[in-house]
């Protein structure tokens, strides 16, 4: 039986300049080009076939779609590659479905289909994210329509998250003033904003500071000055909220309420840290951003964000010792202490370095199927 690998007629062959890595990968051809010809759709995975393959069977029957779509893959094995593979030769896809095999972590993925892709207005999605219709077109037109280019980024409307019940933590947080009273996706010197859920639905445009990092369109102009940052690695928490405010200290950063787009959330175990680790990830990643774009934060913010460190602490505790047999609070609280803890003793510290290409995908020609 003849192997994905020896049906595909070209791969990413070695790559003889030093300061680039070639990877893996492969392109196929649209049948019918139909798509926005200046954008692609960049969406990084992990361990998740069926998931990646519902998505692009669904774009592939809506009009007004990305061009050229970028799927990068940091899974281990070869089972979304073959499910994409298998999809393409069953469905007349409108844009160029292109695969890379990239070493794993969220930034990293992402950094990579900037390198790959060649068009001027670049959306990322996540793999569990469904765009509604007219989802590109709209952000597209946001972009298009700004002649000066002062808006570089434009987050969409996850609509099952519109007017989606407040956790009751936040709502306390809030009450007792540890989080000041601030418009959604609006980032505060405490270190917190208040949750996209509470937006309304409207039309056009609005200025915000945060954007969905799976949910967002970037003009490629930006990626000449910066990159998404790798301090960021495995799940990732926090790296979209440190990519906006990095963008919106240079340009507006908007949010598109004509966009529209359905966030799942599908839980992948292999893909999310154990509790301990996600707790200390948070601290430490929190805290990094905090420090870098709040460094004027008067004395009552700075209070309040290591006040608000030590409830979401104590919170866990009250947690578990209301429901002992859940240890997965205590554990989470574990962690958030060994974070506080470590940014004591070392501090997150991580110097961007400069932006420039470093992946590269070598083809010979598309695959015709």
């Amino acid at each position: 039986m003849t192997t994905l690998q020896e049906t595909v007629v070209f791969r990413a062959t070695e790559n003889r300049l030093p300061a680039l890595t070639s990877l893996q990968g492969w392109r196929i051809a649209p049948r019918k080009a139909v798509g926005l010809e200046d954008c692609c759709l960049i969406v990084a995975t992990y361990q998740r076939p069926k998931v990646i393959r519902e998505l692009i069977g669904r774009m592939a029957e809506m009009p007004n779609v990305p061009a050229e779509v970028l799927i990068v893959d940091g899974s281990a094995g070869t089972e979304t590659e073959f499910a994409l593979f298998e999809l393409s030769r069953f469905v007349k896809m409108p844009f160029e479905l292109m695969y890379v095999r990239s070493p794993k972590g969220l930034t990293r993925q992402r950094n990579v289909g900037v390198d790959i892709s060649t068009k001027q207005f670049l959306f990322f999605l996540d793999d569990d994210a469904m765009p509604l219709e007219g989802y590109f077109s709209e952000l597209r037109r946001v972009l298009v329509n700004d002649a000066e280019e002062s808006i570089c980024a434009a987050g969409a409307c996850i609509v099952n998250e519109i007017a989606k019940p407040i956790p009751r933590r936040w709502r306390i947080r809030r009450a007792i003033r540890l989080i000041p009273r601030t418009a959604p996706l609006v980032y505060n010197d405490a270190g917190t904003s208040t949750p996209g859920g509470l937006i309304q639905p409207f039309h056009g445009i609005r200025d915000v500071d945060i954007f969905a990092g799976g949910a967002c369109a970037i003009r490629r102009k930006v990626f000449e000055s910066m990159r998404f940052s790798e301090f960021f690695y495995g799940y990732s928490w926090g790296e979209d909220l440190e990519m906006s405010l990095r963008i919106r200290s240079k340009w507006r950063v908007v949010c598109c309420g004509d966009a529209r787009v359905v966030h799942y959330g599908v839980q992948c175990p292999a893909g999310r840290p154990a509790a301990f680790a996600k707790g200390r990830m948070e601290v430490r990643n929190r805290y990094f951003i905090w420090r870098r774009y709040s460094r004027r934060a008067t004395l009552l913010n700075k209070v309040r964000f290591h006040l608000d460190l030590l409830f979401l602490f104590l919170m866990d505790l009250l947690w578990f010792v209301a429901h002992p047999l859940n240890r997965q609070h205590l554990t989470h609280a574990c962690g958030l202490a060994a974070g506080a803890v470590s940014c004591v003793i070392s501090p997150p510290e991580w110097d961007e370095p400069a932006p420039m290409q470093r992946y590269v995908l070598r083809t010979t020609e598309c695959f015709d199927l």
